[in-house]
């Protein structure tokens, strides 16, 4: 069996600046504020030589994957030849599973009624996740995270610009307001990342940002604002970010769906598995009430021809701030090469390279999320 492929500050080599632990001011207003690019430096020499990555671990097949959040926001912040000098601020990891919630007013077990084709995707992918913990109790003993930056966030700093990654370019504004602005100066896109706000009534008590829609119907107007097939390369992938409810799943991929309108068909997806610093995840897999888990659904073209590296991938990686979500362009250059143009929609940060747009584009870009280094 090849060598699983660990990135644990503790294994680099000594020689390596890169490699050596950060040591995070605790004062985030000493970032200056034209601060740009991230306070990056170039990578010298070979990969191996500059910081190491946010993947912690990977099998040799690629289907199964462990990744630091956090490091991966903060390697987002820079081009891919740079090593990234910020640290974001993050949270607690949870050093256990949460207990598993419980039915309220009697509620059928949603399994029971869905449909046999969402019956048929949620073994397939609990069958996924089983075989991605039983691959890791064997090949990948931890730790599941990196350190992170703990300290309490200094207060919102009115007057202090936001921190902005190199060539990174950030449409702050709603779908509605800015959609012909984007069709016009948009270029074509290799990546197109949505995380919608899809209906959700936990959600909508929460006292954030986080906005969703009323229903499907609302999502699917608001999505077809988007000129999202006259700015997507001839071979470019569309990615979006879905709930656990099944009738979220069929608004994609139904023959009437968002994804048919869009003239894209269903290619593969990944399932981003939550789990604990233990490495267990955050709820049973088996509960019928709340998954361990979210899924991306990953389209191409109708009829384009499917990039030869991409197949299913099981994402394991320990939340962070409530919101945030592994960054995926690291994960996408084994396919798409290194130097591919993305776009992320409804964003709340921004990545060095890409476009990014949505109401909240410029949320975790605050100085107050980020400290600065002396060494990575």
């Amino acid at each position: 069996m090849a060598e699983p492929r660990f990135a644990e500050y503790a294994r680099n080599s000594p020689t390596s600046a890169a490699a050596k632990p950060s040591k995070p001011q605790e004062q985030t207003s000493n970032l200056p504020p034209e601060s740009k690019g991230a306070m990056a430096t170039e990578c010298q020499g070979s990969s191996d030589n500059c910081r190491p990555s946010s993947v912690l671990f990977e099998n040799p097949s690629k289907s199964l994957v462990v990744i630091d959040i956090p490091s991966s926001l903060e390697e987002s912040q820079v081009l891919p030849s740079q090593i990234p000098r910020l640290r974001i601020v993050s949270a607690e990891p949870p050093a256990a599973p949460y207990p598993n919630p419980e039915p309220r007013h009697g509620r059928d077990d949603p399994s029971a009624v869905a449909s046999p084709a969402a019956q048929l995707a949620e073994l397939m992918t609990t069958a996924a996740v089983n075989s991605a913990l039983q691959d890791l109790a064997v090949s990948f003993p931890g730790p599941f995270h990196r350190p992170r930056v703990l300290q309490p966030q200094a207060p919102l700093l009115s007057g202090l610009p936001p921190v902005l990654p190199e060539k990174a370019e950030p449409l702050h504004g709603s779908i509605e307001d800015l959609c012909d602005s984007f069709h016009m100066s948009a270029p074509l896109f290799n990546l197109v990342v949505l995380d919608p706000p899809w209906p959700n009534r936990s959600a909508r008590r929460k006292t954030d940002k986080y906005a969703t829609v009323r229903n499907l119907d609302d999502m699917r107007s608001l999505l077809l604002h988007i000129p999202l097939a006259s700015h997507l390369a001839q071979d470019g992938l569309v990615a979006v970010w879905i709930t656990n409810k099944p009738s979220i799943q069929a608004f994609l991929t139904s023959p009437m769906g968002l994804f048919a309108a869009w003239g894209l068909e269903v290619v593969t997806e990944w399932t981003w598995l939550k789990v604990a610093a233990s490495g267990e995840p955050l709820y049973d897999v088996d509960s019928a009430w709340r998954k361990p888990w979210e899924k991306l659904v990953i389209a191409k073209r109708t009829g384009s021809k499917k990039p030869d590296a991409l197949n299913s991938r099981v994402i394991v990686a320990v939340p962070d701030v409530h919101s945030r979500k592994p960054n995926l362009r690291g994960l996408f250059q084994d396919i798409l090469g290194e130097g591919f143009l993305g776009l992320e929609i409804f964003a709340r940060n921004l990545t060095a390279g890409w476009w990014s747009w949505g109401d909240e584009v410029l949320r975790f870009q605050q100085p107050e999320h980020w400290t600065e280094t002396e060494d990575m």
